[in-house]
Parts: structure tokens; sequence; C-alpha cells
């Protein structure tokens, strides 16, 4: 019977002798730290802890001793064609060291994984691999074990990379593209492997990670689309534009993209630029961009929209909304009529059917320039800022709690949660210039596999 062999390594190559006997897949990884060195020399640590999922297999728990930062380990999967999941621990009395990569298939790689550990509720700055160019309010958005990393760059500078979640690099895609410049850029997730982009200083396009022949797609909307306009990706639909602004006139004008290149114009209640959005189901929550600050939700698959009662939240520039992904979201942040940072949120419950808004907690560490990566509940960042924290609901009560801090400052950046909770932050503008750098970053705990 097939097997797949995991060859683990604290630094350096690992190799060993295969079975003639018995067809193996030899996938060698390796654990390091953010230089790209034995995160356990020079500690304490005395223990290696590696947990597997496989498809519907048992989970498997093992551990391997620890001397001196060296260790021994020769994994055996019991497949190398099923999804793989890992969490790995390196334990000493003061030692605790830990990481997880995103779910692979081991024959869909290259037979080489990379993972970097960090402590609980903390960053790693990773200095052995960059982006291709420094980036800032770019595009920044996971695709199987892939994540594409587009905009927000120099003109002169490469406008669309990808980085390797599995091999922890970063690198260009081996074709041409020919795009011009895009400036500030955001992007969403349409479908599998298919990313809607939307450029302020370009038109929006479709990339496909999955179809090399067939990577970009080039859209024509009958409306704005720019800077002003509000993005939402919406599971197993597509993605919305919503409102925008020509000229300095708001538009009312909204447009779901599905995965095919299919584009559904629809109507807004009220005429928006710089409102915030997002799924709540297959429904999309739009609040702000008014005069008033007003709420609606869109129904993209029947191509209806009504506005959510008794929503006049004012003037919020910049603010960010974030949702649960089912019934409930929260509105934080923005600038205020006299330019300062709002504290205060708004909440939305029991939406799309019986949606209402009710005054939210306070977020006593608002920012301005903060993200949420797509569908998530972390804000990360912000001006001057090197905190992350999450909305977490507990029951029928929300709030903003800190979570971490990252190394250094990070203002627009971009950034992807892994399902085990741990996430990877690029880019981003410190207080000095743009960012071409990571961190790996990971909570209190990781999820159970």
């Amino acid at each position: 019977m097939p097997r797949a062999l995991v060859l683990l390594a604290l630094l350096g190559a690992a190799s060993i002798a295969c079975d003639d006997n018995v067809t193996q897949f030899v996938f060698d990884a390796r654990i390091l730290d953010g230089e790209g060195g034995n995160p356990a020399a020079g500690t304490d640590a005395q223990t290696l802890r590696v947990g597997i999922s496989q498809a519907d297999l048992p989970v498997r728990e093992l551990e391997y001793p620890i001397d001196d930062g060296q260790f021994d380990a020769a994994l055996e999967l019991a497949s190398f064609s099923g999804i793989t999941r890992l969490r790995i621990e390196i334990e000493g009395a003061t030692t605790d060291l830990r990481t997880a990569p995103p779910a692979f298939v081991p024959t869909t790689t290259q037979g080489f994984l990379r993972v970097v550990t960090a402590a609980p509720s903390s960053c790693t700055r990773v200095s052995f691999n960059a982006m291709e160019a420094p980036r800032a309010s770019f595009g920044m958005i996971q695709s199987g074990t892939f994540s594409l990393v587009v905009g927000g760059t120099a003109p002169e500078s490469e406008q669309v990379e990808f980085f390797d979640e599995v091999e922890w690099e970063s690198r260009l895609f081996t074709e041409s593209f020919s795009l011009s410049f895009l400036g500030p850029t955001r992007a969403a997730t349409i479908g599998e492997g298919k990313i809607l982009v939307v450029p302020t200083d370009a038109g929006p396009f479709i990339f496909d990670m999955l179809d090399a022949t067939n990577r970009v797609t080039q859209l024509v909307l009958p409306g704005s689309a720019g800077e002003a306009s509000a993005l939402a990706s919406i599971p197993g639909v597509g993605a919305m534009i919503l409102g925008g602004q020509s000229g300095g006139t708001s538009s009312a004008s909204a447009f779901l993209v599905e995965p095919d290149g299919t584009i559904t114009s629809m109507e807004l209640t009220e005429p928006r630029a710089g409102a915030v959005a997002v799924a709540i189901g297959e429904s999309v929550l739009i609040v702000g961009g008014d005069e008033t600050g007003s709420a609606e939700l869109l129904f993209p698959t029947s191509s209806v929209s009504a506005p959510v009662p008794n929503v006049a939240d004012g003037v919020r520039v910049g603010g960010l909304l974030v949702g649960d992904g089912e019934s409930r979201a929260l509105l934080i942040g923005g600038a205020g009529d006299g330019g300062s940072v709002r504290q205060d949120t708004l909440r939305f419950d029991d939406c799309p059917n019986d949606c209402v808004a009710t005054d939210g907690p306070s977020w006593s560490t608002a920012r301005l320039n903060a993200v949420v990566p797509e569908n998530g509940t972390l804000i990360v960042g912000g001006e001057d800022s090197q905190l992350v924290d999450q909305v977490v609901w507990s029951g029928g009560s929300v709030a903003v709690q800190p979570l971490l801090d990252l190394q250094v400052p990070r203002a627009s950046a971009g950034a992807v949660v892994y399902e085990s909770g741990a996430f990877v932050v690029a880019g981003g503008r410190d207080d000095v210039s743009d960012r071409d750098d990571f961190e790996f970053c990971v909570p209190a705990a990781l999820s159970s596999l």
C-alpha cells in the first residue's frame, strides 16, 4: 500500500532511506524561527509535539524528545492524497512555541513544507522571506494554500504576486499580465480559486488562481467601482461592488459578480460613497456612505434591497464592518464630523430577517486604517499601531477585545487567517514608509484538530 512520510527537521535538510518494497511520497518539513533558524536552539525546549489529522481518520498525537535543540522525527502519514492538518508545539520549562500550516494535500505540493513558530499571543517577524515590493492598501486574499497579493505598490513595481503558504515564500507568477498601475486595491473571493480585484487606478478584473491559461478577465461595469465603493464577498454566491463615486457624485449602483464573470446590476435605496459592507449569510449589509449614515440589506439571489429601520449613524469615514457570517455584525471606527476617530460602535443583530441596530460596546483602541481579513473577526494594525483586536460574540453580547501585538506598526496592511487561528500579516505602512515583510502570529490557543 502507498504511504507518505513526513521528515521533520528543526533546521537543515532531512533524509531517510526508502523501503524499496513500498511506494513512498517523502515530504520534507522544516520548523523555523523568523530568521530561518532553529527555534529550539539556545532554549530549554525538551519536547516536540505533533498533532495530525487526515480526512476522516482518527487524529494522532505524537511526541519526540529534543536534546540541545536537536531531534529526529520521521512521521508516516496514512495518506498523501487526503487533506492534512498539523499542529506543532515545542515545549520546555520556559519555552512554548507553536505553529500550524494551512490545511494541505501533500501530493499537490512540491514535497516541501516550511512552518514558522511563535509563542502564544505573539507574532514573529519573518526576515528570510519578503514580498516582491513594499505594499500598503493592497488586496491579500487566501485561495487554498496560496494568497494573491495585488496592488498597493509603486507604479514601477510588480503589481501582482503570490504567497505560497506551504513553502513560506512570496514570488511572482511566471506569466506576464500586462497590467497597468493599479494603485490602492481591494480584493474579494468570488468562487473557488477566483478573486475579484477592484483597483482605484484601473478597471476591475477577475484573477484566476487555478487556471494559468486564463489568469485575468477584465470586467466592464455600467457604473462606478472605484475607491469609494464598498466590496463584500458572499460565500457560495460571488462578490458585490456597492456604490462609489464618479465626478464627485455618489452612486446608488450595486453589482453582483459571479465566478463565471456574470454581472447582475442592482440599485441601492440611497446613493453611497465610502460605505462599508459585509456578507450575512447570502445577504449583504451595507452601512454609511450617505448623509445620515443609514443602512440597508441586499439579497443578491433575488435582486432585492431593503433599508434597515432606525439607523442614523452619522459620518464614519474609513470605518469597518465586522460580521459573524450568520446573523450579526459590528460597525466600528472611522472618523466623525470633526475628524476624530469614533470609539462608539453600532451592532446589528438577527439579520437579515429581523435586522435591528442598537448601540454596541466602546472600542477603546479605535484607530484608522486597520484591516479586517476577508470574512474574519480580527482587526489588524492601524495608524501607528501594533495592535490586533478581535470582535467576539458570546450569547447576546459582543465585545472588541485585545488579542496580541504585532512586532511593528502596520497601517493598511494585508492579512490572512488560517483555520487553526494562526494568521499572517504582510506589508502595510509604518511611521516611515511602506513595508515588504511578513509577520506570523499565534493566538493564545490554536483550534483543535
